[in-house]
């Protein structure tokens, strides 16, 4: 059943002519009358008799006109709502992001802001896949890729990793600039789960002779924990280098250098609050590749002074 051929019955029903439900359709008479014979046929029934007076509804008709006056009506009140529905569209985004990626966006917020408009942003901390089929959250920011086909994934970014040490540790320190490090520093790790940096600690494990004493499970803790001058750690470029206190003593490794990517659901990708922070957050990434990848600072491979 196609609403268009619904449409010419009521047409033909509430003008009682073809010329004037032609006039209402903006059609021609001839092609009305042609769509109006065909459905008649297609439905095996004649639904009006051509009359000299007008045309009158045969009890085949008079059994249709009422549901296609039904759905015009419903069809005209759908329409009276259509202006108004923009407005009743998403206006907030709710994004999952650990920490990291946190930072990553409240680095750049006048650039973030500037491309969401007039959309709210919510930042929900989280490590682990958030329930998109929920609704509970928009979009999410990680490394890894969605395990259903419900989701979609597109990478925005890259993000390293290199080792940091505290100004002072590295003045008291020389062999952190050295393959001594490994062996003569003190190290900071990351709680021994899966969901918590498993790769950092995989790292770890290969390089050092014994695990670290001290332990986190958060990027801000370690970089503070670095800064401190407890020893030597792991955390990404783009904070460690704008730390005042902190050295890098490596350069990038490509080990635990991996992509970044907006995971969404399929559905909730049409809203077009979400496609816009979406692009937003691109954006954001595009902007801070240089410093993500540590292609702004060289390390120098020397003691420091």
């Amino acid at each position: 059943m196609n609403w268009d051929d619904l449409k010419l019955v009521d047409a033909a029903a509430r003008a009682r002519s073809l010329s004037g439900a032609a006039k209402a359709l903006d059609i021609s008479q001839p092609q009305l009358s042609r769509r109006l014979k065909a459905f008649e046929d297609r439905v095996g029934a004649r639904l009006f008799d051509r009359t000299p007076s007008g045309l009158k509804p045969t009890e085949a008709g008079q059994r249709l006109i009422p549901l296609a006056a039904d759905m015009r009506q419903r069809a005209d009140a759908a329409a009276r709502i259509m202006p108004d529905l923009a407005g009743a569209s998403l206006r907030v985004v709710r994004v999952a992001v650990d920490e990291v990626r946190a930072r990553v966006l409240t680095d750049m917020y006048p650039l973030l802001d500037d491309r969401l408009k007039d959309i709210e942003l919510e930042l929900i901390s989280s490590h682990s896949h958030v329930d998109h089929q929920s609704r509970s959250i928009e979009l999410q920011i990680r490394n890894c890729l969605p395990e259903t086909d419900t989701l979609i994934a597109r990478k925005i970014g890259d993000l390293a990793y290199s080792v940091y040490a505290s100004k002072s540790y590295a003045a008291a320190h020389p062999s952190v600039f050295e393959e001594a490090r490994y062996s003569a520093c003190s190290w900071l790790g990351f709680t021994p789960d899966d969901l918590w940096y498993p790769a950092h600690n995989r790292w770890l494990a290969e390089r050092l002779p014994a695990p670290p004493r001290l332990r986190t499970n958060t990027m801000t803790t370690m970089m503070n924990m670095i800064a401190s001058g407890s020893g030597l750690g792991l955390i990404p470029i783009f904070m460690g280098d704008r730390h005042p206190d902190l050295v890098r003593v490596m350069e990038p490794l490509p080990e635990l250098t991996n992509p970044e990517h907006i995971i969404v659901h399929r559905d909730v990708r049409r809203e077009p609050a979400v496609r816009l922070a979406i692009e937003a957050i691109s954006d954001v990434y595009r902007h801070m590749t240089p410093h993500l990848l540590g292609l702004q600072t060289q390390v120098k491979m020397t003691a420091a002074e």
